[in-house]
């Protein structure tokens, strides 16, 4: 053989082994970069997922607030109706009371706040609150 085939050769293998590292590293930053594309997607749908689960608990928490504030307005609004009755009533019997006597219906109205205080107190403003020790 002469000397221009053995360089001819050799120059084909070099070129051979080229082509195939360029291949192999070619190829293995493709697969490389498909997965860090497909990780990335993956973080993606779990933060979107996230934020969606977030938005709905903000709404919630929104809706809740608005009820307790309804809740509690109503009871303002109650308080304020049962003692505007009894000072009406209270007034009316005004020189009654130097003599400590009550009307009956003065009674009844502060038997009745006293009954939706202690309701308030111990079953809160939307229900029974739980015994000493119970958790709902």
């Amino acid at each position: 053989m002469t000397k221009l085939r053995l360089f001819l050769i050799a120059l084909a293998v070099v070129a051979l082994i080229a082509s195939h590292t360029f291949a192999y590293f070619w190829g293995y930053e493709r697969g490389a970069h498909a997965e860090q594309t497909a990780c990335q997607a993956a973080q993606i749908d779990q933060l979107n997922n996230l934020i969606t689960g977030t938005a709905e608990l903000t709404q919630q928490a929104g809706a809740a607030s608005l009820a307790l504030g309804k809740s509690i307005n109503a009871r303002k609004t109650a308080d304020a109706k049962t003692t505007q009755e009894i000072r009406r009533a209270l007034q009316a019997t005004a020189p009654k009371r130097v003599t400590c006597v009550f009307d009956d219906g003065v009674m009844r109205i502060i038997e009745q706040a006293a009954n939706a205080a202690d309701q308030a107190a111990t079953g809160g403003l939307n229900g029974d609150l739980p015994a000493g020790g119970e958790t709902k």
